[in-house]
C-alpha cells in the first residue's frame, strides 16, 4: 500500500503530468465503459463494492444500512472472505459474495479476471463503491451496469457516473457516507439485535491491521500476567500468527490464551467476554459491535476517528510531536505505513501505564 501511495503521489504532485494523466485515463476509462454497455444484457441487481480489512468494514455499516434503506434488503455486497461473517450480523448471507484471496495480486491492488466475472454473473444494474482504490477499480471498471458511483483516486473517475474523491468527515465512517450522501439519504446504524452474554472474561487482543499500530506483545502478556493475579483473563489471537515459544510460555506462566482459526471464532469468543483490551484493531470494533466494553491504545493513528460510538469505550495514547493531530486521522507516516524511524509513540507506553489504567477502567464497570 505505502509503495502504491508514494507512486500516486509522485505522478499527481507534478501538475502537468497530472493532468496528463487524468485526460488519458478519463478517455480510455470512459471509451471502455461506453463500449461495454452497448453489448445487450439483462441489469437488474443493486451491488455493493466493500473490500476491507475487519475495522474498516464495519465502519461502512452506516453506509450498507443506509443503502438498504434506499434500495430494500435485496443488495449484492462483494466483500473480503474474513468479512463476511462480520456483515453476517446485518444482512443475509445469500447475498454476501466473497472473493477468495487468490484473486488478489500485486499487494492486493488488483483483482483478476476471475473476480469480474464474479461480479458479471450478478448482473448489476447499479454498482456502489465503497472501496476506494485501485483494487475497486480493477474490479468494476468494464462492468457492464448502468449506474456506478463511489469514492475512488481522481485517477479513477472515467469509470463513475457520479464520483467523488475521498472524503474524511469527522470520522472513519464518514468516508464512506460522504462517498453516498449526495445521492441516498444517510440513516445511520443504530446497533445490532444480536444475542449478546456478559461475563467478567477480560480479553486481551494484542494484534492490530498493521505493525505500527501494535503496542509491544511481550507488554500485553506483562499485562495479562499483573491483570490474571485476580481476574478472569485470557488473551486471544488468530491461531497463525502465534509461535509455539509464545504459547509455552503462556502456559509456563498459567495465562489463559484463546487460538482462533476464523473471524467467526472470533465473534463468538468476543461475544463471551466483558471487555476486550487491544490496539486499534477489527478486534475492538468487534467488541463494540457487540456491545461490550473497549479499552483500546492508540499510537500513530487519531483516535477522535477510530474509536467506536458510544460512552463503552476508552483509550490510552502516547502523544509526541509526530502524533496525528486534531484534524488528522493518521501520522506523517501513513499509520507507521510509510516506514515509522522509531515507534516511539508505542514503544515509549509503559505497562504500568496502560495496568493503572486498565484497572481504573475495570473497577468502573465490574464494581470491584
Amino acid at each position: 500500500m505505502s509503495m502504491q501511495t508514494k507512486y500516486y503521489e509522485f505522478l499527481t504532485s507534478r501538475k502537468i503530468l497530472q493532468e496528463i494523466l487524468f485526460v488519458c485515463f478519463d478517455l480510455v476509462l470512459k471509451t471502455i465503459r461506453l463500449l461495454i454497455k452497448f453489448i445487450p444484457l439483462e441489469r437488474k441487481n443493486i451491488c455493493v463494492i466493500s473490500i476491507h480489512k475487519l475495522g474498516d468494514t464495519i465502519f461502512t455499516f452506516d453506509a450498507i444500512n443506509s443503502i438498504k434503506k434506499f434500495y430494500g434488503d435485496e443488495v449484492f455486497i462483494i466483500c473480503n472472505i474474513d468479512s463476511v461473517p462480520i456483515y453476517e450480523l446485518i444482512h443475509k448471507r445469500d447475498y454476501l459474495i466473497s472473493i477468495p484471496k487468490n484473486y488478489f495480486h500485486f499487494g492486493d491492488r488488483y483483482l483478476d479476471r476471475r473476480a469480474r466475472k464474479l461480479l458479471r454473473a450478478l448482473k448489476p444494474k447499479i454498482i456502489i463503491d465503497l472501496t476506494g482504490v485501485m483494487t475497486s477499480a480493477s474490479l468494476i471498471f468494464n462492468s457492464r451496469a448502468n449506474y456506478i458511483c463511489g469514492f475512488n483516486r481522481r485517477i479513477f473517475r472515467g469509470i463513475y457516473n457520479d464520483f467523488k474523491e475521498f472524503q474524511l468527515g469527522n470520522h472513519s465512517r464518514e468516508i464512506y457516507t460522504n462517498a453516498i450522501k449526495d445521492i441516498i439519504p444517510i440513516t445511520e446504524f443504530n446497533g445490532l439485535d444480536y444475542h449478546t452474554s456478559y461475563t467478567n472474561r477480560i480479553l486481551i487482543a494484542p494484534f492490530a491491521g498493521w505493525i505500527s499500530k501494535e503496542w509491544s506483545l511481550v507488554k500485553f502478556i506483562e499485562l495479562a500476567e499483573r491483570l490474571n493475579k485476580y481476574l478472569n483473563v485470557a488473551i486471544i489471537f488468530d491461531n497463525r500468527k502465534i509461535k509455539a515459544e509464545i504459547v509455552n510460555y503462556l502456559n509456563e506462566k498459567k495465562i489463559n490464551f484463546i487460538k482462533t482459526n476464523s473471524v467467526a471464532d472470533l465473534i463468538s469468543e468476543i461475544n463471551n467476554c466483558r471487555i476486550l483490551i487491544g490496539n486499534d484493531s477489527g478486534p475492538v470494533q468487534i467488541a463494540a459491535l457487540l456491545g461490550k466494553y473497549t479499552f483500546s491504545i492508540y499510537g500513530p493513528t487519531n483516535p477522535k476517528f477510530h474509536l467506536p460510538k458510544g460512552d463503552k469505550h476508552f483509550f490510552i495514547q502516547k502523544k509526541i510531536p509526530c502524533s496525528p493531530s486534531d484534524n488528522e486521522r493518521l501520522c506523517f507516516t501513513d499509520g507507521g505505513k510509510d516506514g515509522c524511524p522509531a515507534f516511539e509513540c508505542m514503544n515509549n507506553l509503559t505497562v504500568d501505564e496502560v495496568y493503572e489504567k486498565s484497572i481504573q477502567i475495570i473497577k468502573s464497570i465490574m464494581y470491584l
